[in-house]
């Protein structure tokens, strides 16, 4: 357990805490017999006083302190170590970006987040209470070597049997454990694809296939479940054949000491004791099948935090147009190229409308150029400075993006369009953004305007893209990208708001992944995106003579529900376009 991934430390003083008390505890579980052995021979001598008594008191409050404030420090360090782990996971995942996220499933990472740390917070107090318990147990066994060397040898001679049992316990709940949550994130991606998805799978009428895809890993991972208790169960019962052996043994050559001399009554009471706690380093099942598990989800928990995000700039930008300059830009997703030698130079306050079929690589074009996600191979500058070399900050607040399905975070709708990481001072900003947008219209209409409750809301999805321009549009960004942002509105609506953006942004670069001849035909230059490769960049109007491009506006002859909607695709698979 010392690669944990800060496990033990994530618990910070309360794990230092429950160190200590650890330490306490066996001092006094060893120390209660003896003094209580004292006290039972000065009272059969008719010896007992006050001298007898008080080290018994102090040794019976000491084990009741240790007691509670061990049951208190365990629950508080598993839950401190907990947040902190989750914590230390979230910033992960977003330092590691688009790309780095997209190494596992939605809910492979959600599993990891959630029950994985929740397994690796446990280790200070299972690591703390396994080495308490051998403690206690070592301390035990010296205790009967004291008294009669001959009760610890009887004792040894059952040693072996009990540790091989427990390591093939420890073996196969680790195994058991790792599969368990392995098959718990699969059930947990399918789970998630199906909420996606809900309106394609209510208007395809296949809720019954798809509740039996997702339930489908639920009989593995119930054998799995069963696999981790049958281990413990029958590491159980056979540990529960040879314990008893080993101290109706022990306990019988004790009482024959006492018989012969070599054993007083009060040690024969503390050699009872004292076999109780040497019998705990032979049944350790439990607390070994713990530091399994624990040890299983670290390992989930430590593969994330292992992956290297990508290394960040300490440059700022220079004054400059917003001028946008892509170099041999290559991008790859599972092995498939989506960009393929990218060239292009857009002028600083330019619009460029992108331009391609569905699977071109337009999104990914807008995610590169943004810095959202780095290539592969190439450069992508932003006035002359490579987007890498950038402070997080500074490219945050020089490249601004809207979505074509806008997620609001916060609590209100005020929150949600001010979401920043340097948010907006008043509301001026917001309430001219909303009017860029075409969007003010629809927050007058809320029950309570800017302060309406975002589960309050019910919005149709160009009423949502029209917040996520003015998420935007307030922003002083010198680069905008609009990746399908205005979709979901009529052409009349487009149009609105585009002559109300060329108002608001002018002087600013903007990128937009156009579908419509129209959008196209208002930009500066198009960027058609064929196959992954830039075909051309060049106005509209020269490109209408070649018919390939014309075909690109073409609507598909049978588009699919889920495209409709956003649905995503099967498990596994990702959308280009």
């Amino acid at each position: 357990m010392t690669r944990a991934p800060g496990a033990l430390r994530a618990s910070g003083g309360h794990g230092a805490a429950l160190a200590l008390v650890g330490l306490a505890d066996p001092v006094a579980r060893l120390a209660l017999p003896a003094v209580l052995a004292g006290a039972v021979d000065a009272a059969l001598a008719d010896r007992l006083d006050a001298a007898a008594l008080t080290p018994v008191v102090i040794v019976l409050v000491l084990a009741t302190a240790c007691e509670i404030g061990r049951e208190i420090l365990e629950t508080r360090s598993r839950l401190r170590a907990a947040l902190v782990l989750r914590r230390r996971m979230l910033r992960h995942l977003f330092a590691l970006g688009l790309t780095g996220q997209r190494r596992w499933e939605t809910g492979d990472l959600l599993s990891r987040t959630l029950e994985a740390t929740s397994g690796a917070a446990t280790t200070a107090p299972v690591l703390v209470g396994l080495c308490a318990s051998l403690a206690t147990s070592l301390g035990g066994l010296v205790a009967l070597f004291v008294i009669d060397p001959r009760l610890g040898l009887l004792f040894l001679v059952g040693a072996p049997v009990m540790w091989w049992l427990l390591r093939w316990l420890l073996t196969r709940v680790r195994r058991a454990t790792t599969d368990y949550q392995r098959l718990l994130e699969l059930l947990s991606t399918r789970f998630v694809d199906a909420l996606r998805g809900v309106r394609t799978i209510r208007a395809s009428g296949t809720t019954g296939r798809e509740v039996e895809r997702v339930l489908a890993p639920l009989p593995r991972l119930r054998a799995s479940g069963h696999e981790f208790w049958a281990a413990q169960r029958r590491a159980g019962w056979q540990t529960g054949l040879v314990m008893p052996v080993i101290q109706v043994v022990v306990l019988a050559v004790a009482g024959h000491g006492v018989m012969t001399g070599r054993v007083t009554p009060g040690e024969l009471l503390a050699v009872q004791s004292y076999l109780g706690r040497a019998m705990g380093l032979l049944s350790q099942t439990a607390a070994l099948a713990r530091l399994a598990r624990a040890r299983a989800s670290t390992e989930r928990v430590r593969d994330v935090l292992a992956a290297p995000p990508p290394p960040a700039g300490d440059r700022t930008l220079p004054a400059g147009p917003g001028s946008l300059s892509l170099r041999g830009v290559h991008v790859s997703r599972a092995g498939r190229p989506v960009l393929t030698g990218i060239d292009m130079d857009v002028p600083g306050g330019a619009t460029v409308a992108i331009v391609g079929a569905s699977g071109a690589g337009k999104t990914t074009l807008t995610e590169v150029a943004g810095g959202l996600v780095p290539p592969d191979a190439g450069t992508v500058l932003l006035d002359g400075v490579p987007l890498g070399a950038l402070r997080r900050d500074e490219l945050r607040r020089a490249v601004a993006y809207a979505f074509e399905h806008p997620r609001f975070l916060g609590r209100t709708v005020r929150d949600a369009l001010a979401y920043a990481d340097e948010p907006p001072d008043g509301l001026q900003r917001i309430d001219a953004a909303l009017r860029d947008s075409a969007a003010a219209g629809i927050v007058a209409r809320m029950p309570r305007g800017l302060r309406t409750r975002l589960n309050q809301l019910r919005l149709s999805g160009g009423e949502l893209q029209r917040l996520g321009l003015a998420r935007a549009a307030w922003r002083d960004a010198r680069l905008v990208v609009l990746d399908d942002a205005t979709s979901s509105t009529d052409t009349a609506t487009e149009a609105e708001i585009n002559a109300a953006l060329d108002r608001a942004m002018a002087g600013v670069t903007r990128l937009i992944v156009a579908h419509r001849a129209a959008t196209a035909a208002r930009a500066d230059l198009v960027a058609w995106i064929d196959a992954g490769t830039l075909r051309a960049l060049a106005p509209h109007e020269r490109l209408l003579d070649d018919p390939a491009y014309r075909a690109a506006f073409r609507a598909p002859a049978a588009p699919s529900p889920g495209a409709a909607h956003g649905a995503p695709a099967a498990a596994g698979t990702g959308r280009t376009r």
